[in-house]
């Protein structure tokens, strides 16, 4: 079992350790316990999802509750555990009173700065990991949008307005891009409802992840925040360019040949000209 409930750029950044997991337990079953529209797109496979936030796996998160029957025999060949949680997490203790003892736990974030995928990597002292293995992978067979080969994908949200650059500089890349030739595709979830696009903006509006992967895999470029879609684009092996003003690109930077920051001590202080200058390095411009 993997047990991972945290958003979709946490969850991206432990893919490789779920791969050294797998590679510990060779020819078992892998089961995860956590968001299915995630699962869907991990490399390695899942051959099992029990959704972390369903009734049946309520308990699993109760102190000193009893497990139900059903929920019991759900659990009955799990022999193992890789647990994101921190510790004071009742999940531990539930999953070895439904029989599953040989469990490794890790609190989801480091305590002092480290590139996240290391740290996650950290848990498997007894492998050693090569630079490729240290980068997260998702699958990208989903059926793309039309015409993505041609796009810059632009996604303007995260999961924090602090990590937010203003709209309007965004779409300024937009225009000075289109202007240089480039189709744009703004990318838009329930996170972004109501932003201000340009009029008749092209918009990639609320896809299924592995819809979304597949386009990002086969786009020109993508811009945007620190943000699990970031992540994603950056996974998919999409040329990358990441804003930082708001968090710490030492742990958050996503791994990548063609990943690029754009830094500052404020999302403010990243000026336009800045992410025209990584953005057409990358387009080849």
């Amino acid at each position: 079992m993997v047990y991972h409930a945290g958003a979709l750029g946490d969850f991206i950044t432990t893919l490789p350790a779920m791969t050294a997991w797998q590679m510990l337990h060779e020819g078992e079953r892998m089961l995860l316990l956590g968001k299915p529209a995630y699962a869907a797109l991990a490399l390695p496979a899942f051959d099992e999802v029990l959704d972390a936030e369903s009734a049946l796996c309520a308990p699993l998160f109760r102190a000193e509750t009893r497990l139900p029957d059903q929920l019991r025999r759900r659990l009955s060949g799990v022999t193992s555990a890789l647990v994101f949680a921190h510790s004071h997490s009742p999940l531990v203790e539930r999953l070895a009173s439904g029989g599953v003892h040989a469990v490794r736990r890790q609190d989801p974030f480091p305590s002092t700065p480290i590139p996240i995928v290391d740290y996650h990597l950290s848990l498997f002292p007894e492998l050693a990991f090569t630079a490729k293995e240290r980068v997260p992978r998702v699958d990208t067979s989903g059926r793309a949008r039309d015409s993505a080969e041609a796009m810059v994908a632009i996604h303007p949200g995260s999961g924090s307005a602090r990590k937010n650059w203003p709209v309007p500089r965004f779409v300024e890349v937009a225009q000075r891009l289109q202007a240089e030739g480039e189709a744009v595709s703004w990318i838009v979830g329930p996170a972004e409802e109501g932003t201000a696009l340009p009029p008749g903006a092209r918009v990639w509006h609320d896809l299924d992840l592995r819809v979304l992967a597949a386009s990002l895999a086969r786009c020109r470029l993508y811009v945007g925040n620190d943000s699990g879609v970031t992540h994603l684009a950056a996974a998919c092996g999409c040329p990358t360019i990441v804003l930082f003003g708001g968090s710490d690109p030492q742990v958050w930077l996503p791994r990548g040949d063609k990943v690029r920051a754009v830094e500052s001590i404020s999302m403010d202080g990243i000026s336009v000209d800045r992410v025209l200058v990584e953005c057409r390095k990358l387009v080849g411009r």
